[in-house]
């Protein structure tokens, strides 16, 4: 049985963590198996010897047709049964389904409709539109609803080019099967959560760190918000720190926020591969998307025992840190002041209310365990091989 899924960039970031995490589960039951990455491009810093031992790698070409031509050779060169799209459909994969027969599933690691979002922005962008009306061409999208219509068509169309379609919980699936019409019950779209590794010895003598983990990009992790958040707090928490880990565009303009907002004890460490060790240093996971599908650094957090918060910015979010204020904090979005607050209140708690919310979120985080998450992935792919 071979399987293989496409990414852009592999292997750094959640959804390419998943991937690894489903090649390990199923090879160890199953060693026959192989699993490959189709990416055009790969961060061989980040290829440990345990990615190759789970996955070949091939790298193909990032211009659209060149890349549906590869991919489709390698797919009948290899005997590949599956293939599996991650975060991104390919443009052509309904050509690639024809001329090889390959079963396909769309894996959504973010929010349904997230594309609504960033369409506004993307056209405003356009070199044709003066900076003067960029502002009216925003109003423009966002009070006729084009965004959320454009990303209802993309749906529509990626869910006729799949035999299976997986979202991160079933609000989620309930979602999409309202936005393209289809009852829950007839419809070819699964609920699987991304898997969350238990931790076998979670530390909870925790330092005074508050933890961002995940790439630095600003229109859906929203980190000036983080920073400004920050600004608010530090004089009143002068025994914590704000951790950021991560790498990307925007780490220029957050150093230049740092500087002028006049912002304390901010460390910037970029990417890192001691993820655990951070994870279990921290007393804190803080998030502030503007949209997030499911957030893996909250349920990481989780899993060392960590207090996560965010904005309630999504489905996926709640799923996570619900009820809150037990697993986690939820914050009305996006209410900074609120927000600042509730890092104080976390902070001013008592050892033992803090200690008591730890224990939860390690429990919570259980339910997304390997054995439970990755065997719905391993039901899903046989059955569309049977």
């Amino acid at each position: 049985m071979k399987i293989a899924f496409s990414h852009n960039t592999f292997p750094c970031g959640g959804a390419e963590r998943v991937t690894l995490d489903i090649a390990k589960y199923m090879v160890d039951k199953s060693p026959d198996m192989k699993f490959y990455v189709f990416a055009y491009k790969i961060m061989e810093e980040l290829c440990t010897e345990e990615v190759r031992r789970y996955i070949t790698i091939i790298e193909v070409s990032r211009e659209r047709h060149k890349r549906c031509e590869e991919i489709t050779q390698h797919i009948l060169n290899e005997g590949i049964g599956v293939l599996i799209q991650v975060v991104k459909p390919l443009r052509d994969i309904a050509d690639i389904r024809q001329k090889t027969g390959v079963k396909v599933i769309f894996a959504n690691h973010g929010e349904p409709l997230w594309e609504q979002y960033t369409i506004a922005e993307k056209y405003s962008k356009k070199r044709l539109l003066k900076p003067l009306w960029r502002p009216l061409w925003r109003h423009i999208f966002k009070s006729l609803n084009i965004g959320r219509r454009v990303a209802t068509m993309h749906l529509k169309r990626d869910y006729r080019n799949v035999d299976a379609y997986t979202v991160l919980c079933e609000e989620y699936k309930n979602e999409v099967c309202r936005a393209i019409g289809v009852a829950p019950e007839l419809a070819r779209v699964v609920a699987i959560e991304n898997s969350e590794v238990v931790v076998a010895d979670v530390n909870y003598d925790k330092e005074k760190i508050i933890l961002f983990s995940g790439r630095l990009v600003n229109v859906s992790k929203r980190l000036d918000r983080l920073l400004r958040i920050w600004g608010r707090v530090q004089h009143k928490l002068p025994d914590y720190r704000l951790v950021i880990m991560g790498d990307g565009e925007y780490r220029k303009a957050m150093e230049r926020q740092i500087v002028a907002e006049g912002l304390e004890r901010v460390d910037m460490i970029g990417q890192r591969t001691d993820v655990d060790t951070l994870y279990r240093k921290a007393s804190i996971v803080a998030l502030t998307s503007e949209y997030e599908g499911w957030g893996l650094c909250l349920t990481e957090g989780q899993a060392h025992g960590c207090i996560p918060i965010a904005f309630g910015c999504s489905a996926g979010v709640r799923t996570i840190l619900s009820p809150s204020g037990t697993n986690g904090f939820i914050v009305e979005p996006y209410d900074e002041e609120a927000y600042a607050e509730a890092l104080l209140h976390i902070a001013q708690m008592s050892d033992a209310e803090r200690l008591a919310i730890r224990h939860n979120a390690v429990a919570k985080s259980a339910n997304y365990a390997p054995d439970i998450i990755l065997q719905k992935w391993a039901d899903l792919i046989c059955s569309l091989l049977k």
